[in-house]
């Protein structure tokens, strides 16, 4: 069996960390059986790179990272039609020249819909190669201010055509996989989680903190609302001091400032962006994890924490209700500072309620490589079995 992924989102010299959760599930399935990857690379027309490919070579794992350069008329209206002609024209040659070379896929994977699955379209028409589509985004969220219907009307036409010809749909939660049914009429959308690397993230017993750690781990992306999660803090010193944050992600001056403005620049520290294997460390180390976004779908991060044995405390938004319960966490209410407040003391005064071990454990049966991975290889082969039939 021979499966083609078509990512829209993928790392990148551009963007190295978007789609990195698409990465994880290629490395993942690639466990179990060959996967070749090819990611066009969206940098924007304002954006000139040499034509080139980068192949990248991991086990059973091919990457292919092309990027293009297309002729600008300096027009802007003009450049976004040049620029997405040139984009699919470029697509469409890959894989067809993939085709010639490795002969036809029995399935393209389609990640994130937009732009990729206008590709798999064309093959469809073009093949019949079948197609089914992983969504990883959050942009169906009723909180999202960027949402689905704020798009513009080729975004949402050829999004929803995309679904509505895709042999299958996959969400990594049920929240926003139910939302997908009802907007776009589908008649089944499965849900297939995000995946951990739990190589590196698991439980680590630690000696106790002097204080008690709190870590966040974000883009620093405005939804993430890390200014509030600071400004909560301001308050909780008032009831505790035996505490610390730890915050990872790109450098935010902003919040940096704010950190200082609040006099918490000597309990919040800012660690920058780290590597994948630097965050696992810091969350063996940390007591409980804060995630307070007003958009999510299925935050990697979360389930991150969870395998290695900390609570979380994080908003009631997307799929993490089907990651967090009592004997891991406490939800609250989106943008309820006073509720994230309350859960986050409560935590900290009842952190020996938790078992780590157990924790840890629970959620690495679930989101390990191989059990989501063969989730996964049993879609590809009912998906192939009935289009070959």
């Amino acid at each position: 069996m021979k499966i083609l992924w078509l990512a829209s989102w993928y790392p990148n010299e551009y963007e190295p960390t978007i789609g990195d959760f698409v990465q994880r599930h290629a490395k993942a399935v690639s466990q179990l059986m060959h996967v070749d990857v090819i990611h066009v690379v969206q940098a924007g027309r304002k954006f000139n790179y040499l034509n080139k490919v980068v192949n990248n070579y991991d086990g059973n794992l091919h990457e292919a990272i092309h990027y293009f350069t297309y002729k600008k008329s300096n027009i802007d209206w003009l450049d976004k039609i040049l620029y997405n002609k040139t984009y699919w024209r470029y697509y469409k040659k890959i894989v067809d020249d993939y085709i010639q070379q490795k002969g036809k896929p029995d399935l393209l994977h389609v990640h994130v819909p937009f732009k990729a699955g206008i590709i798999a379209l064309a093959f469809l028409r073009k093949y019949k190669i079948p197609f089914i589509v992983s969504e990883h985004s959050s942009l169906y969220s009723n909180n999202a201010k960027e949402n689905f219907s704020n798009q513009d009307f080729f975004f949402r036409f050829y999004t929803e055509h995309i679904f509505k010809k895709a042999a299958l749909v996959t969400n990594v939660s049920a929240a926003i996989g139910s939302v997908l049914k009802q907007m776009f009429g589908l008649n089944d959308v499965r849900i297939i989680p995000n995946v951990v690397d739990t190589n590196h993230f698991y439980f680590k017993s630690k000696e106790k903190n002097k204080s008690f750690r709190w870590l966040h781990v974000s883009s620093m992306h405005p939804s993430k609302n890390v200014d509030k999660i600071i400004q909560i803090f301001t308050q909780i010193s008032k009831e505790r001091n035996d505490w610390e944050l730890i915050i990872c992600g790109p450098v935010n001056k902003e919040y940096e400032q704010l950190a200082e403005k609040l006099n918490l620049q000597s309990r919040i520290k800012f660690t920058g962006e780290i590597s994948y294997e630097e965050v696992a460390k810091q969350m063996q180390q940390a007591d409980a994890f804060v995630l307070f976004s007003s958009r999510e779908n299925f935050p990697c991060v979360i389930i991150e924490a969870i395998c290695c044995g900390i609570p979380v405390v994080a908003s009631d938004i997307g799929g993490t209700q089907e990651a967090v319960n009592e004997s891991n966490g406490i939800l609250v209410e989106p943008n309820n500072i006073d509720e994230l407040q309350n859960a986050i003391i409560s935590m900290m005064n009842n952190i020996t309620k938790y078992n780590s071990e157990k924790i840890s454990a629970d959620a690495i049966s679930k989101y390990n490589y191989n059990t989501v991975a063969q989730q996964f290889i049993d879609l590809y082969n009912e998906v192939v079995s009935k289009s070959s039939s």
